[in-house]
């Protein structure tokens, strides 16, 4: 007896794939589909953790970045501040120490108090400086009596005071005045000038280069 089978191709039991054959085919694509899975997420995790570690680097270098131009910075001020200190130093060794040299004038017109020696005071002061920090004081001078070495000794203790070594004093000029309301009424006046050395000391100034000697005619 004839059977004709009217189902499509793919349907018919002769046509079939076996279980086994399906069941291996879709095992082996669940396998490939889990390791491209697993490799995904292996390649992803690692890109992530290179992310991860590249922005902590670029994080790190930027705050090493921020501390150099700050070490930069400090070298500068600290430049900037070793100029001032310098300038300030320049600017105190040219200034002379009035406060300084009135105490000294006073201890050596006082002379602890030696009036056999000398009995000085002075009328007043005046003080004149020039740019290079030279100065000259004027005063207007009196020693009590009328012995001139009283004089001389005064001039002795101006010279011999810590300010004498920097200073030219001017030649006595004295005259004799009397005032009886003074015991004793004579006493010497006489001006004194004391020049002091300039404070700014300028670098000496280069020799001109010899000139090179004429040739001689022919």
């Amino acid at each position: 007896m004839i059977r004709i089978n009217l189902l499509p191709a793919e349907l018919r039991r002769g046509n079939r794939l076996p279980a086994k054959v399906l069941a291996t085919a879709f095992g082996s694509a669940l396998c490939v589909s889990a390791a491209v899975g697993f490799l995904g997420m292996l390649w992803f995790g690692d890109l992530a953790a290179a992310e991860a570690k590249l922005q902590d680097a670029e994080s790190r270098l930027a705050d090493r970045v921020k501390k150099v131009a700050y070490v930069d910075e400090l070298e500068a001020n600290k430049k900037d501040y070793a100029m001032r200190v310098q300038t300030i130093q320049d600017i105190g060794k040219s200034r002379r120490i009035w406060a300084k040299f009135l105490d000294e004038l006073i201890d050596a017109v006082n002379n602890n108090g030696d009036t056999e020696r000398h009995l000085a005071w002075f009328d007043g002061i005046t003080v004149k400086n020039d740019a290079k920090g030279a100065a000259k004081v004027t005063m207007r001078c009196s020693v009590q009596g009328n012995e001139q070495f009283r004089l001389a000794n005064f001039h002795d203790d101006l010279e011999a005071a810590p300010f004498g070594k920097e200073i030219t004093r001017s030649e006595p000029s004295w005259k004799l005045d009397v005032d009886n309301d003074r015991v004793p009424p004579q006493m010497l006046q006489f001006p004194l000038e004391l020049q002091f050395k300039p404070t700014v000391v300028e670098a000496p100034k280069p020799k001109p280069a010899p000139k090179a000697a004429a040739a001689p005619a022919k």
